[in-house]
């Protein structure tokens, strides 16, 4: 589909947060949530640690992410405030790939605050956005509505002002954590794996 298949992962984690005071630091089961997920990411056959950025404007996170070899982008602060879409933030990345020479033509979006995320659900998307030709694959919960937690996209949907037509879905049943509730809730579920697909 794309001849050689160059893959950036970016995990969108600013520091402030409104229900979850520092959210993505949060620590659950002796790691901070943004741990969790960059361990989920390790284990994807396409990332590795030299082509997943953490972008963020927020020092301890960027800390977090050089402790665990993972690169960061930094972030300005206007685009990590509660109004900015996600699609910004991604923007912004593609700007400094671009400023630093990283070619890439599919790029991975991941949600820092989904920690039962695995790198056989990130497979899982990226295979089929290349099976089917998509634009654009993206996780979805039981019930079919968008989680948020992982969406893959070729380069020319980053900056499209239009909607993709060629979309697929991969079903998960992660927890999306915004509250203490939501941890609670994923420590009552958690068993001998961190989550599974359906």
């Amino acid at each position: 589909m794309m001849g050689n298949l160059n893959i950036v992962c970016v995990i969108p984690a600013r520091g402030g947060s409104k229900r979850l005071p520092r959210k993505n630091l949060y620590p659950f089961r002796g790691k901070p949530l943004l741990q969790w997920v960059i361990e989920g990411c390790l284990e994807s056959k396409y990332l590795h640690h030299k082509n997943i950025y953490v972008s963020t404007e927020d020092l301890e996170i960027a800390e977090v992410a050089r402790q665990l070899s993972i690169n960061a982008i930094p972030r300005p602060a206007q685009l990590s405030e509660d109004h900015v879409w996600t699609q910004e933030v991604l923007e912004h990345a593609d700007e400094y790939f671009s400023l630093h020479s990283i070619e890439y033509n599919l790029m991975v979006r991941v949600q820092a605050n989904s920690p039962q995320i695995r790198g056989s659900t990130i497979d899982l998307c990226i295979d089929k956005l290349i099976k089917y030709k998509l634009w654009e694959v993206f996780t979805v919960d039981q019930d079919g509505v968008e989680d948020a937690a992982i969406h893959v996209l070729v380069k020319r949907s980053v900056r499209q002002k239009a909607l993709s037509v060629y979309k697929g879905v991969v079903q998960t049943n992660y927890i999306d954590i915004h509250t203490e509730s939501d941890i609670e809730k994923l420590d009552k579920l958690w068993g001998d794996r961190l989550g599974t697909n359906k």
